[in-house]
């Protein structure tokens, strides 16, 4: 694996007085950041402090001066050159029209990271699969022997990662859009968007808005960089051509690429190719991603498709994409069997199946389902998850968006039913299900309006979700 020459460990802002809005784990970092490079920093979230010493907590935590409880706008000064935006702040907040219009720039804390510490950076984003292609990816880097951080909006944020990491370091980051939006200079040796469904259209401004976003992670790439895209869904496509000037590449789970790679017929579930110049032949069967010999959900063999082409284009050896391809497991609350009773019947935590098209490909690889959703659904609408419903017997529909769900299920002809919370849904499901049938928790919603987290509701569920397994009998009902 070849690289350029390595950069310095960190580069000067040039910065006197920053503003970062938010407290979370993305704005500390930003604050600890900028603190370290000698810039004076103010931190404000809106939210009022859990007491009266919380602010000088932070403050001390944080070298910085710390203002709960007040619009960030109303903190925003002549004297700020910078504002580092939380990505819970939608875009059209006041504090970022108010900095445009002073012509204060405003950089995403992943936008920030890389201006701090220039890193070799593979970057991800798309609707879904963000988070599994981002893991697979880093264990394919450091499979090959690199220094490889998974960080961005998988938990690490890339100013924690980048300021740890040495100069030869890969950087291999999830990045959402709210991220994306706020950037400029961000320019991924090689970045991936995986797919475009509707979502987060409450921070957004319009779909137009979140599609453009998404884009910018090919905005600011150059001739010796690549972009990829899935193949297999053509706003992705139409997004990598009309974007930036890097050299296309793809990757799919139902054809073969012409570079990139993608999936051919052969053997029991097919094979996956590559067309890499270099790289170019057969890197393993579907099959083998499949520790218990059972069929591979077709967003699986689609996120190691992905990943596999970015680990090529960067220089990992082949043998390593294919270890790490078939050894890496997804991590929980991703179409996650967690539990299965006397009948056969399978209990599957998909809590990370927040929006429709995440929820429409977990209905497609469950079989005979009942189905349980609901939640927030961020100003999506929900009608296109019927064409997921073939094999739905029942639904059990639960929180803010139940009556929406229920009312599309009975205009496909399936019966829903209303639950008042997960556990209770749980219990239904596994009362309505048949023998072998799967009970399914794919909420094509947030979690927000019961749960701090959708791991905190796939949590809910497992153990929902255990506790009825183990104590069903091999009669039906």
């Amino acid at each position: 694996m070849t690289a350029a020459s390595p950069p310095p460990p960190t580069a000067p802002l040039a910065l006197s007085r920053a503003l970062v809005v938010g407290t979370g784990a993305s704005g500390r970092a930003a604050a600890r950041l900028l603190v370290a490079a000698g810039v004076a920093v103010v931190v404000v979230d809106e939210r009022a402090p859990t007491d009266a010493h919380e602010a000088d907590r932070l403050s001390t935590e944080l070298g910085a001066e710390v203002v709960l409880g007040r619009r960030a706008v109303e903190v925003l000064d002549g004297a700020v050159e910078l504002v580092v935006p939380s990505p819970g702040v939608p875009e059209g907040a006041p504090v970022f029209r108010a900095a445009r219009a002073a012509g204060t720039p405003v950089w995403s804390e992943p936008e920030l990271a890389l201006r701090r510490h220039p890193r070799r950076l593979l970057a991800v984003t798309g609707t879904n699969g963000k988070t599994t292609t981002t893991e697979l990816l880093a264990a394919m880097v450091a499979t090959a022997g690199l220094e490889a951080h998974a960080c961005g909006n998988i938990g690490l944020p890339l100013s924690a990662a980048a300021a740890v990491s040495g100069p030869d370091a890969v950087l291999v980051a999830e990045l959402s859009s709210f991220q994306l939006h706020f950037t400029d200079r961000l320019a991924p040796e090689v970045a991936v968007l995986l797919n475009l469904a509707d979502d987060h259209l409450d921070w957004h401004r319009d779909r137009a808005s979140y599609h453009a976003a998404k884009a910018r992670i090919f905005a600011a790439q150059d001739t010796g960089m690549w972009a990829v895209a899935g193949l297999d869904d053509p706003v992705a496509v139409a997004l990598r051509d009309g974007s930036g000037h890097a050299r296309p590449a793809a990757f799919s789970a139902t054809t073969q690429v012409p570079l990139g790679v993608g999936w051919r017929a052969d053997a029991r579930q097919g094979v996956l190719v590559s067309s890499v110049p270099g790289s170019d032949g057969e890197l393993l069967e579907v099959a083998a991603l499949a520790p218990d010999g059972g069929a591979v959900p077709l967003h699986r063999i689609a996120n190691v498709a992905a990943a596999a082409t970015a680990a090529l284009l960067a220089g990992v050896p082949a043998a390593a994409v294919a270890q790490a391809a078939t050894t890496h497991r997804p991590g929980p609350h991703r179409f996650e069997t967690v539990a299965i009773d006397p009948r056969g019947v399978r209990y599957v935590n998909d809590s990370k199946a927040t929006n429709v098209h995440a929820a429409l490909a977990s209905l497609r690889a469950a079989g005979p389902t009942v189905w349980i959703a609901g939640g927030l659904a961020k100003g999506v609408d929900l009608a296109g998850l019927t064409a997921g419903l073939d094999d739905v017997r029942d639904a059990v529909v639960i929180g803010a968006a139940a009556e929406e769900l229920a009312a599309l299920c009975r205009r496909a002809g399936v019966t829903a039913h209303h639950a008042t919370d997960l556990e209770a849904a749980v219990r239904l499901a596994a009362h309505l299900a048949a023998p072998g049938d799967t009970v399914l928790l794919a909420p094509a919603c947030a979690s927000f309006d019961q749960f701090t987290s959708y791991a905190h509701r796939g949590e809910v569920f497992t153990a929902a979700a255990r506790q009825v397994a183990a104590t069903t009998t091999e009669v039906h009902g």
